[in-house]
């Protein structure tokens, strides 16, 4: 009995011991952190405006599966911004808005060249990137010197979550300075299921009050005309809803990788 508990048990502590082996060397963590801009596609910036770039930045893990395949979540803040004043097609709509993001994301990374500590790896590689990622924002105007939250001022007669859902879609490269400092560079889209980033998608609501006042932030053409009264009706198109909107950001990562001590013999 003893003979046959130990012919079972040797197998199975070198197989684990060969797949801890495995895995020490195919697989480590990386702790990080990212700072870069971001910016936005939609209803005010039907191409992307220079001039509306931010500051964006987060923290992220990666775990390395293996030389191609890792996987990464990621803490990220990011500003956007638009305005009709920057394009000719839209100006007497003349709407802009801000809008600060918080981003929880988990994307996968594929290497197109091995990446790793070992020295039979390249020390630089492209990589793409895809995933899935839930964020917070809330658009916001400036008027009279004060921030209004658009959401609470139904300016489309719309409810809008401020939690929404996005694909983040992207490329970048990185660069092993040592077998634990990472440099890189990425930029990525972010395809979002909502068109009220930047609170324009459909019509206007009511523009003016029961008081004959003028709603000042659901049509802003008031403050180019002439008599100061705005140029819309209620039910004039306001957005397009078929184009729902996007942001990007371009971050320069670094990044520490905890690998195993190498065996010198």
């Amino acid at each position: 009995m003893l003979n046959i508990k130990s012919s079972l048990i040797t197998p199975i502590l070198l197989g684990l011991v060969a797949m801890t082996t495995y895995y020490s060397n195919a697989q480590s963590w990386e702790v990080g952190g990212a700072l870069g801009a971001s910016n936005y596609h939609g209803d005010l910036a039907y191409n992307i405006s220079p001039k509306e770039t931010h500051f964006s930045g987060g923290i992220f893990l990666n775990y390395n599966f293996n030389e191609y395949w890792s996987y990464r979540p990621t803490l990220s803040y990011l500003k956007i911004s638009g305005a009709d004043s920057n394009f000719n097609d839209h100006q007497l709509r003349n709407l802009s808005f801000r809008n600060n993001i918080y981003e929880f994301s988990n994307a996968l990374e594929f290497n197109f060249h091995p990446f790793s500590n070992r020295d039979i790896h390249t020390k630089t590689t492209f990589y793409a990137t895809a995933g899935v990622s839930i964020f917070m924002h809330k658009p916001e105007a400036y008027l009279d010197g004060e921030w209004y939250d658009l959401s609470s001022l139904a300016t489309e007669n719309q409810d809008y979550s401020f939690i929404q859902f996005a694909i983040p879609l992207g490329g970048g490269i990185k660069y092993a300075v040592t077998d634990n400092l990472i440099l890189g560079f990425e930029t990525a889209w972010r395809k979002t299921f909502t068109d009220y980033l930047d609170d324009v998608s459909g019509v206007y609501s009511d523009v003016e009050n029961e008081d004959g006042s003028i709603n000042k932030l659901v049509d802003r053409s008031w403050e180019l005309t002439l008599d100061g009264r705005p140029l819309a009706n209620a039910g004039d198109t306001r957005g397009n809803p078929n184009l729902h909107d996007w942001f990007i950001q371009s971050i320069f990562k670094i990044s520490y990788r905890f690998t195993p001590i190498k065996c010198p013999y």
